[in-house]
């Protein structure tokens, strides 16, 4: 299960690419900066539950590759497809749904539910992360076109 979510969630992830570098490679680069830093931890809490439930090493490895490998399948496709804007619309609108859906169904439980000796520290740091992890996309969505390789 967790590889299937997680593979439906790396397609959603190269739709999402895939439309922003349609409109422009400096949007592209921003919404794959975006990407990378969500899904770096992501994957990684990804393989810990693998290993955890059992799974050797590799077999843990060759799963979380296979799944982040539908990412290209979501690329592909939205590269594809994105050449009218009626379907960039559609992409972004979808993946959009995508990303709030999963922040509020699996994101938002795990940090409301959690046990700890102190509360207000750990909603501290939540809120912390939550409102760092906004400003870095409000600074990218603002300065994106002033982003130069």
């Amino acid at each position: 299960m967790i590889t299937i979510g997680d593979g439906i969630h790396n397609f959603a992830d190269g739709l999402a690419m895939g439309a922003a570098f349609s409109v422009s490679w400096r949007s592209g680069l921003a919404t794959s900066l975006a990407v990378l830093c969500h899904e770096l931890p992501h994957e990684l809490g990804d393989f810990a539950i693998l290993l955890h439930c059992g799974l050797s090493v590799r077999k843990a490895l060759l799963l979380n590759v296979g799944s982040a490998l539908t990412s290209f399948i979501g690329l592909y496709i939205a590269l594809s497809v994105s050449t009218q804007s009626i379907a960039e619309e559609w992409i972004s609108a979808i993946t959009a749904g995508f990303f709030l859906y999963i922040g509020l169904a699996d994101m938002l439980p795990s940090m409301i539910h959690v046990d700890s000796k102190k509360p207000w520290l750990i909603f501290l740091l939540q809120n912390l992360g939550l409102l760092t992890g906004w400003g870095i996309l409000l600074l990218l969505s603002l300065y994106e076109d002033q982003i130069g390789i």
